[in-house]
C-alpha cells in the first residue's frame, strides 16, 4: 500500500522540496484559460514579490503568470515549470536566479542519509502533506499562494515600506559564490524544457539590497559561459539607476524584497525589454481576454 501510494504521490519531473507550494502553484494557474500565458516568472520569494503580470498586462497588453513562492528551490520551480506548460505555451519564460543558490537538495536535512534513503524509496513520507493540494477550492482559497491568485496571477502585494540604509551594496566586497551542483543540473533540465517547449529562457536577478552582491552575479555568468552561452542573463541589480529604485521606499523589507512602489520600477523595465526583444501580441481590447480588464479594474493599482 505504501509503494502504491508513493507512485501516486510522486511528481513528474523528479523530487521536489516543497510539495505545498509547487502543487498549490501549479493548480492555481491551472485554473487560467489554456495557451492564454505567454510570458511565465519563475523562482523563489524574490519572483513573486518583483514581477506583477497585472501591471505587465496593464501598460504592454502582454499576459503572465508569476509561478514563484517562497523558498522555492530549482528543483519545485522544474516541477511547476513541467506541469503549467501542459497547458500553457509561453514565449518567454523568466527565471529569477537567486533560487540557484538555495539548496538544491530536495530533502530538508542534506545529511540525513538513511532517512533521505528511506523517503526516496517510499517517497509518501517525502510528500505526507500532499493532500492539501486535493483539498476543496473554499478551503485553498485561504493559502496564500491560491488565494487571489485569479486576479494577481501569481504576484503577492506588499504596500509596507521598510527602508535599506546600507549603500551601493554591488560595490561591496562579498564572499565567493557558486551554484550548487544540483542547482546546476536542473538549471539544465529546465533550459531542456525551454526548448523542448519552443520557449525563451531569460535569467533575471531582481533587487535585493541584502540578498544579491557581485559574487553572486558573477557565478551566475560563470555558469552561462561554462554551459550555455546563449541564455541572455538580466541582472536588475545593475540597473538600479536606470530603474530608478528608492532603496528608502521600494522595499518592503530592508532591502531583501520589493514592495509594491518597487514592483512598479521593476516591471516598467522588465515591460520594455520584453516588448523590444520578443515578438509578444498585446491583447489589451480582445475580448477572449477581457477577464484580464476586469481583473485590472479590481486590483485598482495600475489604472
Amino acid at each position: 500500500m505504501l509503494v502504491a501510494a508513493s507512485v501516486m504521490v510522486n511528481p513528474a519531473s523528479g523530487e521536489v522540496y516543497d510539495i505545498n507550494a509547487v502543487r498549490m502553484k501549479s493548480s492555481a494557474v491551472a485554473e487560467e484559460k489554456e495557451d492564454t500565458i505567454d510570458v511565465l516568472f519563475l523562482g523563489n520569494s524574490e519572483s513573486y514579490r518583483a514581477f506583477s503580470p497585472l501591471q505587465l498586462y496593464s501598460e504592454r497588453g502582454i499576459t503572465s503568470y508569476n509561478l514563484g513562492a517562497s523558498a522555492l528551490r530549482a528543483c519545485d520551480c522544474r516541477e511547476i515549470l513541467g506541469e503549467t506548460l501542459k497547458k500553457q505555451s509561453p514565449k518567454v519564460v523568466m527565471l529569477e536566479t537567486d533560487t540557484l543558490f538555495e539548496e538544491g537538495s530536495p530533502y530538508r536535512d542534506p545529511e540525513a542519509n538513511l532517512t533521505n534513503k528511506v523517503e526516496s524509496k517510499l517517497p509518501l513520507f517525502h510528500y505526507h502533506t500532499f493532500y492539501k493540494s486535493y483539498l476543496p477550492k473554499s478551503v485553498k482559497a485561504k493559502d496564500m499562494y491560491y488565494k487571489d491568485a485569479g486576479v494577481f496571477k501569481g504576484f503577492l502585494v506588499e504596500t509596507m515600506v521598510r527602508p535599506y540604509e546600507g549603500g551601493d551594496y554591488m560595490s561591496l566586497d562579498a564572499p565567493k559564490a557558486k551554484i550548487r551542483e544540483q542547482n546546476g543540473k536542473t538549471l539544465k533540465d529546465i533550459i531542456k524544457i525551454c526548448e523542448e517547449n519552443d520557449a525563451s529562457l531569460v535569467l533575471v536577478s531582481s533587487p535585493s539590497a541584502t540578498n544579491w552582491n557581485k559574487s553572486k552575479h558573477a557565478a551566475v555568468e560563470k555558469w552561462l559561459d561554462k554551459n550555455s552561452q546563449s541564455i541572455e542573463y538580466i541582472d536588475l541589480n545593475q540597473k538600479n539607476d536606470e530603474l530608478g529604485i528608492d532603496w528608502s521606499k521600494d522595499t518592503m523589507d530592508n532591502g531583501n524584497h520589493m514592495n509594491l512602489e518597487g514592483s512598479k520600477k521593476v516591471m516598467r523595465y522588465v515591460g520594455s525589454y520584453l516588448s523590444e526583444n520578443f515578438d509578444l501580441t498585446d491583447h489589451r481590447g480582445d475580448e477572449k481576454y477581457s477577464s484580464w480588464d476586469e481583473n485590472e479594474k479590481k486590483a485598482e493599482l495600475y489604472l
